[in-house]
């Protein structure tokens, strides 16, 4: 198994609060990737805080379940959260952070970093499906933030 990094940073042209209103949506990641997740699932008790726990169900290249756990939080500039028990992923003890800064009022800078274990096989192929993760929900931010407020 090889330790991994996936990591993308861009200027999203989105503002900070907005940007970080739809990442702490915890329960609502399907909102951002919506033809890669099936469906989520989350916990009667889900209060969006560190610890709670939601249940998405890929039907796309890896078809199953990912438990996802959010780890932790500070308000408008970083996230961080985690895979938990086994998955349909091919990658082991994922752990992924996102930091964000307000670059002007409507612009974002985004460093979101993926570290995981994977199988020497898996290894391109990992780290590039979080990268585009990463990048589709960034461009599904600025289209959907676009839409919004083209109104």
């Amino acid at each position: 198994m090889l330790h991994l990094q996936s990591h993308v940073n861009r200027t999203v042209k989105v503002p900070r609060s907005y940007f970080w209103k739809r990442l702490i949506a915890f329960d609502k990641i399907q909102t951002l990737l919506p033809k890669t997740i099936k469906e989520v699932k989350i916990p009667e008790n889900f209060s969006n805080s560190p610890g709670d726990v939601r249940y998405v169900y890929l039907e796309k290249v890896y078809h199953g379940e990912v438990i996802e756990r959010l780890d932790g939080f500070i308000e408008e500039k970083f996230m961080t959260y985690s895979v938990v028990d086994k998955s349909c992923l091919p990658v082991e003890n994922y752990v992924s952070t996102v930091n964000i800064k307000k670059t002007n009022q409507n612009y974002t800078e985004v460093d979101w970093y993926g570290h995981f274990r994977a199988h020497e096989k898996n290894r391109e192929e990992t780290v590039t499906m979080f990268q585009f993760n990463y990048n589709l929900i960034c461009d599904n931010m600025e289209k959907q933030y676009l839409e919004l407020n083209s109104n």
